[in-house]
């Protein structure tokens, strides 16, 4: 009995012994195992945490080129409405400036109630012959002839017509300095004041009227109109008014320097009068 008590207690402690042995190798191995589990996580959560952030980066460059893009439409409507609100701007100053010119033609239409006349519209101008000639969309359908008196839209004379086409008529300025460009004026009021408006002055921008004998007493503001003489402008036609008074050196005849027509670049509506005027032979 003893004899088999003593091996028993040795299996016993042979195999607690190998029971502890074989334990410690498996937590040996196991703790020798972790290592590369322990990198294996490692390296897929910076995988992770890389391919985390290239995600979150691309999301957020396209989320920035899509604000871009949506800013750049924003200010492209944006430049098209300020564009379209600059054109609209410009288009009602030309509104406003022909309604302008339409009230100014209507107001100077009333004040010519003696006359036929017939509004027309500037249609072209040469730039070599801008201080010459205008042509007009009235023709001889519209009653147009030659020599026939020409007013600007405040109602100064500004020329004559002196061709016509069917539709068209050229209109010479009284500004040219040229034979036959002289208008038979008189000072509106003043007897013997006759006279004759010949050339321009383009230092002052002022027509010329010469030949006023030195006997009328002229005075700056005074009006300068048409006498009716010489066949071709109707009488009472305003041409000017008075700036400036020169005496000639014989002292016998006055130079006056009239303000007329302020606007010769800008015509774009005139009257034209179609009353037909008085000759005089003995002019």
């Amino acid at each position: 009995m003893k004899g088999v008590n003593h091996l028993k207690v040795f299996l016993i402690i042979v195999l607690v012994f190998m029971t502890l042995i074989t334990v410690g190798y498996t937590m040996h191995q196991e703790t020798r195992g972790s290592i590369p589990q322990r990198l294996i996580k490692d390296g897929m959560v910076v995988v992770q945490t890389g391919y985390t952030g290239i995600v979150e980066g691309f999301k957020r460059f396209f989320v920035n080129l899509n604000d871009l893009f949506h800013t750049y439409e924003e200010n492209k409507m944006l430049k098209q409405q300020m564009y379209q609100y600059e054109s609209l701007e410009v288009y009602t100053h030309q509104l406003e400036e022909q309604l302008a010119s339409l009230e100014d033609l209507q107001q100077t239409g009333t004040s010519l109630v003696a006359y036929e006349t017939i509004n027309a519209t500037t249609v072209m101008r040469n730039v070599d012959q801008w201080h010459d000639f205008i042509f007009i969309n009235k023709g001889s359908k519209q009653g147009m002839k030659e020599n026939m008196a020409v007013l600007s839209k405040e109602g100064f004379l500004i020329g004559k017509i002196i061709s016509v086409t069917d539709f068209s008529s050229k209109v010479k300025l009284v500004k040219i300095q040229d034979f036959g460009s002289e208008v038979s004026a008189i000072i509106d009021g003043k007897e013997g004041s006759i006279g004759t408006v010949e050339g321009y002055d383009y230092t002052t921008d002022e027509l010329v009227m010469t030949q006023v004998s030195k006997d009328v007493k002229v005075d700056k503001g005074d009006k300068v109109i048409t006498s009716g003489l010489g066949g071709v402008y109707p009488k009472s036609l305003l041409i000017g008014y008075v700036d400036r008074i020169e005496v000639s050196k014989d002292g016998l005849t006055q130079t006056l320097y009239l303000k007329g027509e302020k606007n010769y670049d800008n015509m774009d509506y005139v009257i034209v009068v179609a009353r037909e005027a008085v000759t005089i032979d003995h002019e």
